[in-house]
């Protein structure tokens, strides 16, 4: 058995969020030679409604992560992993296949805040055209809930910088109440990590409680109420005038025309940098 190969394999799954809990299964699989083998894990979150009423239950995530064996030597390769999630009273799971290299090595609970539908921002190692060493960028990912592929995967689309959507310029067209600067640096932080923000805004004459997610597709912000119902842009600004509504038609056309999923990208596995991506039984998300 190659020892080093293991190890690494071992610091791959740490690096996607679930600790040593694989390692002896892991271990005996490899040991046993097997030519290709899956490992599976179950994971539960809470979400923020599931959080204020019990009775709503926990989100439910199956992984099931895929090893081969090199047919050139004695090493194993963990290539991809396939997430069902049943969200709770939802009667259909949602299923995506996420491959580590060409996803850019989307952590478990990266990946459940993606099926949930939120968008989220993170560093990818992007290959310079010129033939220099591989530059770091900020890159936001949102999957497309709505379409399968072939494969019945949902494409997955990824904004770069020169997508130029600008987080805090889209927060501030928004009609927040009591949002201060402190404030929206937090809200800007939640939003970055792929979680749900909650504010009060200004919908029509009243003020009410929402929930907020980035929308970096149409650079702006998706907004839901307390039961997690879409309250149309129309509603948030019933004045809006057809210079602003060119605008964002210009912007739509824009994403159509132009597929930032292309860009040749280069990804290690940050382990030195993780942050608040663990993903750990009965992790509690805000979604």
């Amino acid at each position: 058995m190659n020892e080093q190969n293991l190890e690494y394999l071992k610091k791959s799954l740490d690096y996607l969020g679930f600790g040593t809990k694989l390692n002896d299964v892991l271990e005996s699989a490899i040991s046993r030679e097997i030519p290709a083998f899956t490992l599976g894990v179950n994971q539960s979150y809470t979400s923020s409604q599931a959080k204020k009423g019990p009775a709503i239950g926990s989100d439910q995530m199956r992984v099931m992560l895929n090893f081969n064996r090199s047919k050139q030597s004695d090493m194993y390769f963990l290539n991809d992993y396939e997430v069902t999630l049943l969200k709770a009273g939802s009667a259909l799971p949602i299923k995506q296949v996420f491959d580590l290299e060409r996803d850019n090595r989307i952590t478990a609970l990266q990946a459940y805040k993606l099926l949930s539908g939120n968008a989220l921002e993170r560093d990818v190692y992007a290959k310079a055209e010129n033939g220099e060493s591989a530059e770091k960028k900020k890159v936001w990912f949102k999957l497309n809930l709505d379409v399968q592929d072939a494969y019945g995967n949902h494409p997955l689309k990824k904004f770069y910088p020169e997508f130029k959507f600008d987080l805090s310029e889209s927060i501030d067209k928004y009609p927040f109440k009591g949002l201060n600067e402190l404030g929206k640096d937090g809200m800007m932080r939640v939003l970055r990590n792929g979680n749900l923000a909650q504010a009060d805004m200004l919908v029509g004459k009243k003020t009410v409680s929402v929930f907020v997610t980035a929308n970096p597709q149409f650079k702006g912000l998706d907004v839901f109420d307390k039961n997690m119902a879409i309250i149309r842009q129309d509603e948030i600004f019933p004045k809006q005038d057809k210079t602003q509504r060119n605008d964002v038609s210009q912007d739509q056309a824009t994403f159509r025309a132009v597929d930032f999923s292309a860009a040749k990208t280069e990804e290690r596995f940050p382990w030195e940098n993780q942050q608040d991506d663990e993903i750990s039984q009965g992790s509690e998300i805000e979604r």
